[in-house]
């Protein structure tokens, strides 16, 4: 009884001394290519959202923590009656591009004398990009009559960037930020990248591949304290 009671003890005490270091909020990104990910796709736009959970130091201006976002960078209705050999009512052929990524954070916030804390960081993790597709019947049908992925390809990479946190309430920040990404080459496909050949039954893929180089410009809200 008394181990019980010692660990139990033990747990109390590092959740009051630690608990208040943790911090977590949700962003609303946009990113647009730049360099070689620009010449290969033009203005493609990557809106995404994103969720983060840090943990800051005693010591240190520090908060270390993981981010994970997801988002559809591009998607095609096609309405088609030659699907299927003998089938010729209209179907609706949906395609959609997704990214998800998951990246480690690190993030400095020098001390100022200002309600406005300033901030830098680094990130690095990975990109995965894959286009689905799914075949309905009719916009409002709940099954689909078939549905699979197109392709799918990762790569590792790495942000740069910083922004400020605008104080809302005693636990509650507006975060603004900006950011850039450079990392491994990547093979994906974007809108109209997919054609269907009907007197072969394939697809057709005509595949893009570049680093995944560009720029994000997120707001958010960040929640101090998140076990108060």
């Amino acid at each position: 009884m008394k181990k019980l009671i010692l660990v139990i003890s033990f747990f109390g005490l590092f959740q009051s001394s630690y608990a208040q270091f943790f911090l977590a909020g949700g962003y609303f990104n946009g990113s647009v290519p730049v360099g070689k990910l620009k010449e290969e796709t033009g203005s493609l736009f990557f809106p995404t959202i994103s969720g983060i959970f840090l943990y800051e130091f005693q010591s240190a201006p520090l908060q270390l923590g993981l981010e994970l976002g997801y988002g559809i960078y591009g998607s095609n209705l096609e309405r088609r009656t030659d699907l299927f050999p003998g089938f010729n009512d209209e179907l609706r052929l949906r395609r959609n591009n997704n990214l998800a990524t998951g990246m480690a954070v690190i993030r400095y916030l020098p001390v100022v004398n200002s309600k406005i804390t300033p901030f830098v960081e680094a990130q690095f993790g990975a990109n995965y990009l894959y286009t689905r597709y799914k075949i309905r019947e009719t916009l409002l049908s709940e099954e689909s009559i078939e549905s699979g992925q197109d392709y799918g390809d990762w790569a590792l990479a790495y942000r740069l960037g910083g922004g400020i946190q605008i104080p809302l309430d005693e636990f509650l920040r507006l975060e603004l930020r900006a950011t850039i990404q450079d990392g491994n080459s990547v093979r994906f496909l974007q809108r109209g990248d997919v054609r269907y050949l009907p007197d072969e039954g394939v697809f057709d893929y005509n595949f893009r591949r570049s680093p995944l180089q560009y720029m994000t410009f997120s707001v958010g809200l960040i929640h101090y304290d998140v076990f108060h």
